[in-house]
């Protein structure tokens, strides 16, 4: 099978995932290597912002196919199979981010996926941004910001905003411990339930992370009165968001962050078979 004809099978093998298992309605292992693929609601990735498809030998795609060979040095080395999404802060810079349109609001969403802590990670002394997602006008109620914090030893405590970057931060937890933590994947699994009314207060934020080495999740934040209502639309639940973002402290050296098995969910995806056996979605074979 050539490269088009695997990338249109493995496309559309992620569009009939709401079909075939009713939970899972998005998943991209970024194996075909092209981050065009959508699912019947058009879940779509924005432009890569200092973001890339890349094996352990290179660059495969930013903004389109790239055949760019691996500096000297690098680790990129995926959780799964060849590929994974690259995030990288260059020395002094601020911004690595990937954006993306769910193609249609949730009610209770669930988004998971594996991230790998940098192999040379030390948290500066201000705020970065870790995920943020929202209905429909970022950054105001309904908006959930998750960002990191310095813990005092170059690791980082992880907070999160009920409506938003304007809102106060809370839930200042352990995150990210240096050294023992550097080069280690986690997969974090996120969660935001809209409230009923814009007056109920009865919206669930939660957060959970399980190491690569552990068997079970920690939970991290959870907020069962959260005002997650956005007076801004008619419609609400959860539509968009970004991974990572803007680094208010620059990182010293360039630093990379990776990306695997990313999977939007309307359950939650730790109630099934362990995340490292979880199966690849279906590849089409056409007879």
């Amino acid at each position: 099978m050539n490269r088009l004809s695997l990338f249109s099978a493995t496309a559309f093998a992620l569009a009939l995932a709401s079909t075939t298992q009713a939970e899972t309605v998005f998943m991209d292992s970024f194996e075909s290597g092209d981050m065009s693929a959508t699912n019947a609601h058009g879940f779509n990735w924005g432009q890569n912002n200092r973001t890339s498809v890349v094996t352990e030998q290179g660059v495969v795609y930013n903004n389109g196919e790239k055949d760019v060979a691996i500096p000297s040095g690098r680790d990129w080395e995926p959780k799964h199979g060849d590929h994974s999404l690259r995030f990288r802060y260059a020395s002094g810079k601020y911004m690595s981010e990937q954006r993306f349109d769910l193609g249609r609001h949730y009610d209770d969403l669930w988004l998971s996926y594996w991230i790998r802590v940098p192999v040379n990670f030390t948290h500066g002394s201000l705020n970065n941004k870790f995920l943020s997602i929202w209905p429909q006008e970022y950054d105001r109620a309904g908006t959930v910001t998750w960002q990191t914090r310095p813990n005092g030893t170059g690791g980082a405590n992880l907070v999160y905003q009920d409506g938003g970057v304007t809102s106060g931060e809370v839930g200042s937890t352990q995150f990210i411990s240096v050294p023992d933590d550097r080069g280690r994947w986690m997969h974090v699994v996120a969660r935001v339930n809209a409230a009923s009314s814009s007056n109920s207060n009865d919206g669930i934020i939660q957060l959970y992370r399980r190491w690569e080495s552990e068997d079970s999740y920690t939970k991290i934040h959870e907020k069962t009165n959260a005002d997650t209502w956005d007076d801004s639309s008619s419609e609400q639940g959860i539509s968009q968001g970004y991974i990572l973002g803007w680094a208010n402290d620059a990182y010293n050296t360039d630093t990379e962050w990776l990306i695997d098995h990313f999977s939007v969910d309307t359950e939650s995806p730790m109630d099934n078979v362990s995340t490292e056996s979880r199966p690849n979605p279906p590849i089409l074979t056409l007879d």
